[in-house]
């Protein structure tokens, strides 16, 4: 089954270090810096392939955090990948309808602040409430930023540059093959380094 969402929220690396090793890969990518230290991410891949690059990336790139998310159906899978290694994987409801399902998230959500290192007050989630603010705020990143993307939807918004919602992308970039970044709709002259 294909996943609706699929993305990376990459911790403590810089974007350029990234791009060279996705260029490295031959690994084309979406990237988008921000909000705040967060680097979001959306290669071509997915599944287990998802989880392997998160781990290599982590692994090559010290002091770096992966934060591999995936919205499919009604739920929510994210793992944390830090030192090469995955520290945490967890599935929760993407809407929590029951006292069970919220006590999970809960525990999960912990396991996840745990293993990204996350120093701040770890959101509040909601019985009847959704699983994804919560979880994408201890990356640093707000739901309206990353939930709804991937690395297909982003492909296909990059061939309508004249899109009602084709502003939302301003900040966004491809990355080639070869680790070359360029402009989020092609023919335009925002070159990125």
């Amino acid at each position: 089954m294909s996943d609706s969402a699929q993305g990376f929220i990459v911790l403590g690396a810089a974007r350029t270090k990234v791009q060279k090793w996705l260029g490295s890969r031959g690994l084309p990518a979406f990237l988008a810096a921000g909000p705040g230290k967060a680097l979001r991410l959306w290669p071509d891949v997915q599944g287990e392939a998802a989880e392997a690059l998160a781990s290599a990336l982590c692994g090559e790139l010290p002091k770096s955090r992966v934060f591999l998310f995936s919205i499919s159906g009604d739920s929510l899978r994210v793992s944390v990948h830090v030192d090469g290694a995955l520290q945490t994987r967890e599935e929760v409801a993407l809407r929590m309808r029951t006292a069970k399902q919220l006590s999970q998230a809960h525990a999960a959500l912990q396991r996840v602040s745990t293993a990204l290192d996350f120093k701040g007050h770890r959101p509040t989630l909601l019985r009847d409430g959704d699983s994804r603010p919560g979880f994408l705020a201890l990356a640093g990143a707000r739901e309206d930023d990353v939930a709804s993307l991937s690395h297909t939807s982003l492909s296909e918004a990059r061939q309508h540059p004249d899109a009602p919602d084709a502003a939302r992308f301003q900040d966004f970039s491809f990355v080639d093959a070869k680790g070359k970044a360029q402009a989020f709709f092609p023919g335009t002259s925002d070159q990125k380094d």
